[in-house]
């Protein structure tokens, strides 16, 4: 077996496959974790060759991935999952199980199993392998080993590379790139150190770590025919690190690239000094996690900070002073908020000058503290997780999968005053084209963000998330 070139395809999954057909939500982004784990392992090995199959973006049906399994004499099929993305997980994974048997080993990593490492234990049928975490490194000696007819245990934690220069760019070759929004995704930065209690981003990696100024605007000219120079940042949290930020901020302006970028970042971490540098570097568009116009609920429960109302009234301005457009993220229904609490949210939204929203209902993912509290309060476990993971809660994510809403308040309540704030916002001329210009690169991403806008006005909830009624 170690004599030839063995090859690896590495799967993101639908949401979900119904009749064989998958089912997904917006398919705009590439899978910027697996064009990352493909490219190392085709650079630091000669001994297998890595692709890439994005199901949703192609298309692909369950009878065509197998096909092409099949066909090119696969020995390794790994399959990155977040939890929305379960049940196409394990479906795919059951009938490539069924159609191959033993013929082919089946990983699975990604954001849930980080979180949750007993899934692959409570479904032994369909995956032979785990990897928690970033995988790259322990992926490649994983797969040396194999190669070799080596044991490998069934469960690895992913050791975290430190030096992100030596992670080679993500090879776009292997992704069919007109599929996806002509902005190009790329990562400054890896790893967050905050504990707020609705991610479970820390189960994948908690050190921050950059890569230099020089190797991001190396990568940033290997693609800057194809997109122009506009470019979503996906780290977690943008400005983590203020000297890194403004030094590739300087380096831009030093090449002389004409940029439109947009980022993630935290209120409390952002002044006006590093705003005028990130506008100047190209940055058009900045979104922030503020989650709770109410500053005992986002300093105690969301554990988000502690920045008060009038930082954040502060930001939104020194934005506009700098023609960046401010993107609030929220939250209504956390622990222990009541009506009036919520309302404080609401009057922050409406009034704060906010640009782009994204309004939201506490969901509780494994490996997030609102889990565990979701947990005692029987809204959610392993086994509901698995039920879900099984289509015995229903077809597909949107309303299905389990949602958290404050015990001093009903349901019914925090849908209907979600159903109030998307429609006053969006119901706005100005904030209606300010959403979808952001989309024109996108045919795709375009027309569904049309029809979730038709939701969040008509129905005034978006049609994305899990707590959507599908009827």
């Amino acid at each position: 077996m170690s004599g030839k070139t063995q090859k690896i395809i590495l799967i993101n999954p639908p949401l979900f496959f119904s009749e064989g057909i998958p089912n997904s939500l917006d398919v705009s982004v590439p899978p910027l974790g697996l064009l990352y784990l493909a490219s190392y392992l085709n650079k630091y090995t000669k001994k297998v060759k890595a692709t890439i199959i994005d199901v949703a973006a192609e298309k692909l049906p369950l009878e065509e991935i197998f096909k092409r399994i099949k066909q090119d004499k696969i020995f390794v099929v790994g399959i990155s999952a977040m939890t929305p993305q379960l049940q196409g997980a394990v479906e795919l994974a059951k009938f490539l199980k069924e159609k191959l048997n033993d013929k082919i080993k089946i990983f699975l990593g990604g954001p849930h199993v980080s979180a949750d490492p007993d899934f692959i234990n409570r479904f032994p049928d369909y995956f032979d392998y785990a990897i928690t975490g970033e995988a790259e490194k322990t992926f490649l000696e994983t797969i040396k080993a194999l190669v070799r007819g080596r044991k490998i245990a069934r469960l690895q934690v992913g050791e975290a590379i430190v030096d992100l220069d030596s992670i080679p760019f993500p090879d776009r070759s292997l992704i069919h790139r007109k599929k996806y929004s002509q902005r190009e995704s790329m990562m400054f930065s890896r790893g967050c150190p905050y504990q707020c209690y609705y991610c479970s981003r820390p189960a994948i990696a908690k050190t921050v770590r950059y890569r230099s100024a020089k190797n991001m605007i190396e990568e940033i000219k290997s693609v800057y025919k194809y997109c122009h120079g506009r470019i979503d940042f996906q780290d977690d949290t943008f400005n983590l690190n203020k000297e890194c930020v403004l030094g590739f901020c300087e380096a831009v302006k030093k090449e002389g690239l004409k940029l439109d970028w947009r980022c993630n970042a935290r209120i409390d971490l952002v002044d006006e000094e590093l705003l005028c540098a990130m506008k100047g570097a190209g940055c058009s568009l900045i979104h922030f996690g503020i989650e709770a116009g109410n500053e005992k609920i986002r300093r105690e429960i969301v554990k988000k900070g502690q920045f008060a109302n009038k930082q954040i009234y502060k930001v939104i301005a020194l934005c506009k002073r700098y023609d960046i457009k401010f993107g609030g993220y929220f939250m209504i229904g956390h622990p222990g908020e009541s009506k009036k609490q919520m309302e404080q949210t609401k009057k922050m939204v409406l009034g704060s000058g906010v640009d782009l929203l994204g309004l939201s209902i506490p969901t509780p993912f494994p490996g997030s503290k609102l889990y565990e509290i979701a947990k005692r309060r029987g809204i959610i476990n392993e086994e509901i997780i698995d039920k879900f993971a099984r289509k015995e809660l229903g077809e597909g994510y949107v309303g299905n999968y389990p949602v958290f809403v404050s015990e001093k308040v009903s349901r019914e309540y925090v849908y209907a005053l979600m159903r109030e704030i998307n429609r006053k916002f969006y119901i706005n001329s100005k904030t209606l084209f300010k959403k979808l210009e952001e989309d024109f690169l996108s045919p795709k991403k375009l027309s569904i963000d049309v029809k979730d806008l038709f939701a969040l006005i008509l129905k005034g909830v978006s049609s994305r998330k899990p707590y959507v009624s599908k009827k």
